[in-house]
């Protein structure tokens, strides 16, 4: 929008002002000619002058160029919509350094060109009536017309201020009273547009509620929603990263991190006029994500003060729910929605569009996120920054995903800027081979930096001697390790030493960074005080947070480590209430644990305090670590014993979770009220929440949500929903919506009883399955769900999906478990298969088909046909697991194939869905299979609906799977399928025809010439066919079937006039000009039989389509037939 009024308004000022701005002048030889004239001391920039002056009056403009930063330039084009802004911004501050009186009006000025920031709002996709654009077009004429009179005044040859500021003042007057005209017009536009805008979104929204009941009305009441946006994306992601990046903030050594604003490469990343991507690579404890904050920080500070401002994005990845590429995308998602208002209404048509074309929830979908933020990023018309801290805590999957989304968007766009943070990892530089890496290096000033700062913060109690003395000496021991200096500044604190005597011998006797897990074994030893229940406790702890999903609230963990606990005996979620005890599990924990507000019990904050200490607690239990040799070379002689570790503490973690859901009052309370049924009914009308104005979160940090976004109780009760209250208790949430994720991870031998599996997932305990499955689907408590899928559940299905394989062979092998009980759903198996199909877990597929109870009931066409579309919408990568998947249908199946008549039926659909490997597979069975060949090339009418279905070669050509064909064509005994007619007599050069793929075309003629010239049962041909289609292949097509196939293009009769269905009359009645030419120049078509004489003057036997085409329908025609029109 801002180029393209620019422009406009270049064009409209004629040469003269396109000839000075392509001069290029350097704004600072502008304003060293207003300097010399100045009369004033040398040295005292007239630039600085001008800042200090309007210091005061402009305390809050945010757009006066900061010389005082590195990453500021004063060297702006005024060839640009963005250049001109700054040219003028730092013309008029240096005007105004050099004569106070012109203070006034460049106040004027400069207040008002913020609102030109403001036009990209909206966007042009609002401005649909370009009221915008033609507001915005005066206001840049103003400003250019202010940078050519600057320019030419202080390029004459003036010499005297006073002669200067005296042109000035015959000039920039009209001009700034015009731009504030113009600029006060702009923004009375834009207030219009955007009052019009939540206008229609609130009728819709109106329309909406009346069609709710009057009852339904009045239990809803008044209130004010959490937009559904957030409640789609997750309502507390925006407040867990403020709150994380605000808590670094307090941590940060700032002079530490300086260096990194201050090195080359940054600053040529940070300046490139084009997209870059620049990697941050340290190692573990380095600090690298505190550097990270710093540079985040930097970034918003930057963006203050440039014009158009820039969007900044960032995320923070931990090794839980926020490494994955669904949880990254949906937090950028929300941050650029925030900063770009109009993205909202686009991401509701983009969701609802999305969902209503078939697919699962695209809110869940990292794949349809990511397209979301690619249509985004194009459409934004300014510089994007994206900060990604500590991509290797994602897993390898999402790494790649969110590398790849990050990679092509760089290669997409101008001014995307990537900043990653990562432990040296060669994967990261391999997907991103463009990208600029800053590879961190110790540095003992650095450290020191870091080390007075903690020491100032954690032990400013002690005195000046001893504080210097654990200053120098960690400082001499730090290598660069950040979190080795917080944990042995910790540990100084917690065993409360203070004396010089006592504090000299600790730091002698340290561990050194090497061997931070020795700081660890120490501060755990010294926590539990050798008592068996406290180290049972932190034990259960520190695991349960090594393979939590998410953070936890203190309340979470504390009922989690009440149930735990090994004299807990209780059924009851009221039971369990009075053996939690949160002060006792925070007290023991502290140390361990990242920064935590007290206040907030409930707020999901509860980590580890580092990745050193998460990886060391997968690695060995905490009672082992004070053994001499290191944990983690015990983990790199013994893998697989590191790995089984993590499975039982995956499955211990799952029996937690399943123990918890089977608390009586679990299946005996409804988990949402009547009124909040109420409310889901109400909110899940189209188009609700599409454009709410409470979504707007600030860019700093420091405006962080409270409450979740809450304004008061009333909104909370509305929006939110609390277990608790209900009498569910503190664990409820996190166990409904992980225990699934646990269960696909946990070791198969330490598993709770597949009794209390099937009691969890029982269809007869309805109440208990819907309030999990509920809760599931609204993680963050808010009353509309955040997201739905469309299986059903029972305990073969849960296990099918999330199981490990070998506890769904004990299952299905159970014989004390009847899959006909009243546990499970009625069509359990089919349901099951159809999702271990669609989820592509073949191996599961594989193990039903051998399975004695459920392998018949799945080995039917439907089964295999819904393998073959799945397959058909796989990517290359994925499709070579089916191969085993496809040699089961031939192996244990092709009785049924055989038997029940199945095999034609297979090879059609397997046509249909080009499933080449299938095709092979029945023609290489049938070979060895007399009976087999028989059925799979019956020539019938299939007895299926609709009845238009076409046999195996039509189906191929239908659906253009041309390997198929080719392969079918190839097989002895194909002719009857190949000569098939469907029900209305459509053969298969027909359906070649609808598709118009000439390489096809061209294939058929070759083995069936003789059905080019055959009619359907209307009479129609396939040139007909040909002529009616509007494929940009069309043409090519229509030459093919003439010349290959000789076409009859005059359907059998040269009679005048043609008849109404004659190929060339088709083509002119369609107003389709080539289309006539080549029945005419290539088919050799008689134009006169399409033309009529009136008064002896050719005229077109029909009417055409378009009316306005007959005129050069007529002159070509006439032109091919040697006729004057």
């Amino acid at each position: 929008m801002w180029s393209a009024a620019y422009h406009e308004a270049v064009l409209d000022l004629g040469e003269e002002v396109e000839g000075v701005i392509l001069k290029g002048e350097n704004i600072e030889t502008l304003l060293r000619n207003l300097e010399r004239a100045s009369d004033e001391a040398v040295g005292d920039s007239i630039f600085w002058r001008g800042v200090r002056r309007l210091q005061t009056p402009l305390k809050n403009f945010k757009l006066a160029l900061d010389l005082a930063s590195p990453l500021a330039s004063i060297q702006p084009a005024a060839s640009t919509a963005v250049g001109i802004v700054s040219c003028v911004t730092a013309i008029a501050i240096g005007i105004c350094g050099a004569e106070d009186s012109f203070k006034s009006g460049i106040i004027s000025v400069l207040e008002r060109i913020p609102i030109i920031d403001d036009c990209d709002t909206l966007g042009q996709k609002v401005d649909t009536e370009n009221g915008i654009h033609r507001a915005l077009v005066p206001v840049y004429k103003d400003l250019l017309n202010f940078y050519v009179a600057a320019h030419h005044i202080l390029t004459s040859d003036a010499f005297r201020l006073a002669l200067i500021c005296e042109k000035l003042r015959d000039r920039l007057p009209k001009i700034v009273e015009d731009f504030v005209t113009h600029a006060g017009l702009l923004r009375d536009t834009i207030q219009t547009a955007t009052s019009l805008l939540v206008a229609d979104i609130q009728k819709l929204l109106q329309d909406n509620k009346s069609k709710l009941s009057m009852d339904g009305r009045s239990r809803l009441g008044n209130r004010t929603d959490v937009p559904r946006v957030q409640k789609l994306l997750g309502v507390d992601k925006d407040e867990q990263r403020s709150k994380f990046h605000a808590d670094l903030r307090d941590l940060r050594a700032s002079d530490a991190c300086e260096w990194i604003i201050s090195d080359f490469k940054f600053r040529e990343w940070y300046d490139s006029p084009s997209s870059k991507q620049l990697i941050l690579f340290g190692y573990m404890g380095c600090g690298k994500t505190v550097v990270t904050a710093h540079v985040i920080e930097e970034l918003i500070r930057q963006s203050e003060h440039q014009f158009p401002h820039p969007f900044i994005c960032y995320h923070y990845c931990l090794k839980n729910e926020r490494g994955t590429a669904l949880y990254v995308f949906s937090s950028l998602i929300l941050q650029l929605l925030d900063q770009q208002r109009r993205l909202k209404v686009e991401f509701d048509k983009w969701y609802e569009r999305t969902r209503e074309a078939g697919r699962l929830d695209p809110a869940q979908s990292s794949v349809d996120l990511g397209k979301f933020i690619s249509a985004c990023v194009e459409s934004l018309d300014r510089e994007l920054f994206i900060v990604i801290d500590a991509l290797d805590e994602c897993d390898s999957g999402s790494q790649n995903e969110i590398l790849a989304l990050l990679g092509s968007l760089s290669k997409q766009t101008q001014r995307f800027k990537v900043f990653i943070s990562s432990r040296p990892q060669n994967g990261i530089e391999d997907l991103l081979p463009e990208a600029t890496a800053i590879r961190w290096s110790p540095s003992r000033q650095r450290d020191a930096k870091i080390v007075k700062h903690r020491v100032q913060k954690s032990l400013s109690g002690l005195s000046a001697n001893v504080q210097l003395l654990v200053t120098e000496r960690l400082s001499e021991m730090a290598r660069g390790s950040a979190i080795w200096v917080k944990l042995t500044i910790d540990l100084i604190y917690t065993r409360r030493i203070k004396a010089m005597g006592p504090m000299r011998n600790f730091l002698e006797h340290t561990p050194s960074p090497a061997e931070l897990w020795k700081l660890y074994a120490e501060l755990f030893n010294k926590q539990t005080g050798g008592d068996p229940d406290n180290e049972e406790l932190v034990t259960n702890a520190l695991e349960v947070l090594a393979v939590a999903r998410r953070d936890l609230s203190m309340l979470e963990l504390a009922w989690a480590m009440a149930l735990r606990d090994s004299s807990t005996t209780v059924s009851t979620v009221e039971g369990l209430k009075d053996y939690v005890d949160s002060e006792r599990v925070l007290s023991l924990l502290q140390p361990f644990l990242f920064q935590l507000d007290f206040e907030e019990v409930q707020k999901r904050q509860v980590r580890l305090v580092h990745a050193s200490l998460t990886e060391l607690v997968q690695l060995a239990a905490p009672s082992g670590w004070s053994q001499s040799q290191n944990p983690a070379k015990d983990s790199d002689i013994n893998k697989r014993s590191t790995q089984q570790r993590m499975l039982r503490l995956e499955a211990a973690l799952l029996c937690t979770c399943v123990k918890y859901l089977l608390l009586d009052e679990i299946d005996q309370i409804d988990l949402l009220s009547e009124e909040q049924e109420g409310i889901i009914t109400f909110e899940a009308l189209p188009g609700f929440g599409a454009y709410d104005d409470s979504f707007d979160v600030a860019q700093d940090p420091d405006s962080a949500w409270v409450g979740q976004g809450l304004d008061n109780e009333q909104d909370a009760k509305n929006n939110y929903y609390d277990p608790a209250e209900r009498g569910f208790g503190g664990f409820y949430v996190y166990a409904s919506c992980f225990w699934v994720d646990h269960f696909t991870m946990s070791d198969p031998d330490h598993l709770p009883d597949m009794v209390d599996i099937v009691k969890l997932c029982s269809a007869s305990s309805e109440r208990r399955l819907k309030n999990w499955i509920r809760q599931k689907y609204r993680p963050d408590c808010t009353i509309t769900p955040q997201f739905m899928d469309n299986y059903l559940h029972d305990p073969l299905t849960v296990v099918s999906l999330h199981g490990p394989e070998t506890t769904l062979k004990r299952l299905l092998q159970d014989d004390a478990i009847s899959l006909r009980g009243k546990e499970f759903l009625s069509g359990t198996v089919e349901e099951a298969t159809q999702r271990i199909i669609y989820e592509g877990d073949l191996s599961r597929l594989i193990i039903f088909f051998h399975d004695a109870r459920v392998g018949p009931q799945i080995r039917h066409i439907g089964t295999f046909h819904r393998m073959m579309i799945r397959w058909a919408q796989q990517s290359e990568k994925q499709l070579r697991p089916w191969a085993s998947c496809f040699d089961l249908v031939f192996n244990i199946c092709d009785d049924v194939l055989v038997n029940e008549k199945q095999g034609n039926e297979l090879l059609c659909l397997a046509a249909r869905c080009g499933c080449l490997p299938v095709v092979e597979r029945l023609f290489e069975a049938a070979a060895r299979n007399p009976a087999l060949r028989d059925e799979i090339l019956r020539e019938v009418r299939r007895d299926v609906r609709p009845p238009d279905y076409h046999q195996s070669v039509g189906e191929a050509v239908r659906y253009d799977s041309v390997d198929v064909l080719r392969y079918l064509l190839d097989q002895e005994g194909i002719e009857g399928h190949l000569r098939h007619r469907d029900s209305k007599g459509y053969n298969v050069l027909h359906w070649a025809a609808f598709c118009c793929n000439p390489e096809v075309i061209s294939l058929l003629i070759s083995v069936f010439p003789e059905g080019v010239n055959e009619s359907n049962d209307d009479g129609t041909q396939p040139l007909h066919l040909v002529v009616f289609n509007r494929h940009p292949q069309r043409l090519e097509a229509a030459v093919i079937l003439l010349t290959e196939g000789h076409a009859d293009v005059e359907k059998g009769s040269m009679e005048e006039p043609s008849s109404w269905d004659d190929p060339l009359r088709m083509a002119a009645r369609y107003g389709d000009l080539e289309m006539c030419r080549v029945l005419v120049e290539v088919g050799g078509a008689n134009p006169r039989r399409v033309l009529k004489f009136e008064d002896g003057s050719p005229r077109l036997m029909d009417s055409t389509d378009f009316p306005e085409m007959a005129p050069q329908v007529l002159e070509t025609l006439c032109s091919l037939a040697g006729i004057a029109s």
